[in-house]
């Protein structure tokens, strides 16, 4: 049986993003939240057909994973991960790093929202979930959460992995259990 480990509700205020291209959106199936906030100028990836499949906004939906980018490089002046890479397997994530890396222009960023978990050793639930309030510029609000399978990640890990992937990191926050992480990409 599949029993779950709640935290408790946290609130996430998008910022507005002007980077005058398109933007690759990894993970952006599900809510979509990228997507609904710029619509058309969002490719957004997912390796799950019946994510993207529910998803309702205006962004280019497109079947991949994000360890195998199948652009060209240098594509796009800003990448977006919202609550993916808790999805992700920690072996993989350098490999993402990396494709981002590669698919991104120089001086192009890549901006990562992410839950930080520290999960108790005496939890017994399989499952984490962190319900979110998710406040657009414009003072809309989608309330949504997600859930994934217990283990530990934070702020740390992924700056860890930006360094060590030709990023340098451009700004960090914390805000309850969640993180916010901008990293500009660094030539070659």
């Amino acid at each position: 049986m599949v029993e779950f480990f709640s935290l408790p509700d946290n609130r996430i205020e998008l910022p507005d993003i002007d980077t005058g291209g398109r933007i690759l959106d990894i993970g952006g199936g599900g809510e979509g939240i990228i997507g609904l906030l710029k619509g058309d100028r969002v490719v957004a990836i997912d390796p799950n057909r019946r994510e993207l499949e529910e998803t309702s906004n205006d962004s280019l939906m497109i079947l991949m994973d994000a360890c195998d980018l199948k652009f060209l490089d240098e594509s796009f002046e800003l990448v977006t991960s919202f609550f993916t890479l808790m999805y992700i397997h920690g072996e993989k994530w350098g490999t993402v790093f990396r494709e981002v890396h590669r698919v991104l222009k120089d001086g192009g960023e890549f901006w990562i929202w992410d839950a930080s978990f520290h999960i108790p050793r005496t939890v017994k639930e399989n499952i984490c979930m962190i319900p979110l309030k998710v406040v657009f510029p414009d003072g809309s609000i989608v309330d949504t959460g997600y859930g994934c399978r217990i283990h530990d990640q934070d702020l740390e890990d992924f700056e860890e992995l930006a360094r060590a992937n030709g990023f340098e990191i451009q700004e960090t926050s914390r805000e309850g259990d969640t993180f916010f992480l901008k990293l500009k990409r660094l030539p070659k």
